[in-house]
């Protein structure tokens, strides 16, 4: 799995296209002029290609992630993303709650679940809390913590991970 992490990516995106396609676009450049489409849940795949591709973005970084092997989720946070029990207390499912409890960060649990969601194509809906991203038997998720960022990882096959970092 290969695994690009893209600093500073609005700046190498058009203020026209920031808004629009500028993640894909950049995608695009990055890991060659593919033709990606996304499906009705907005999960994105490549088009008669056998590679397999996600990817998440905050304000200052774009992390790209693709397999051969199968499915594949990505996100990235800031590390120390701060828990508030009144606006994320109703995803967490009670084992992960526990987790958090016990020292695990928010940044951690939240980027698990959402690359979960997103390897599955399931996305965000109001039944997160009965997904706990520690009880995944058949899909494989690495956490990397890195440069002040969680990125978490989720695909079908254990995969040993390829990092480029683009600045």
């Amino acid at each position: 799995m290969k695994l690009y992490i893209v600093k500073n990516w609005l700046e190498k995106v058009g203020k026209s296209e920031r808004k629009t396609n500028g993640s894909v676009l950049l995608v695009k450049k990055i890991v060659g002029d593919m033709d990606i489409q996304k499906n009705a849940n907005g999960k994105p795949f490549i088009l008669n290609d056998k590679q397999f591709i996600n990817w998440s973005h905050n304000d200052e970084y774009l992390v790209i992630a693709l397999s051969e092997l199968g499915q594949i989720g990505v996100d990235v946070e800031m590390s120390h993303l701060p828990y508030d029990e009144k606006l994320y207390g109703w995803i967490l499912h009670k084992e992960e709650k526990s987790k958090l409890q016990q020292g695990r960060l928010f940044s951690e649990i939240w980027t698990r679940k959402e690359a979960i969601l997103k390897c599955s194509g399931e996305g965000i809906s109001d039944k997160m809390c009965e997904l706990n991203s520690y009880q995944m038997m058949n899909l494989h998720v690495t956490t990397l913590f890195l440069s002040g960022l969680c990125i978490s990882i989720c695909s079908e096959y254990q995969e040993a991970i390829e990092l480029y970092q683009i600045s």
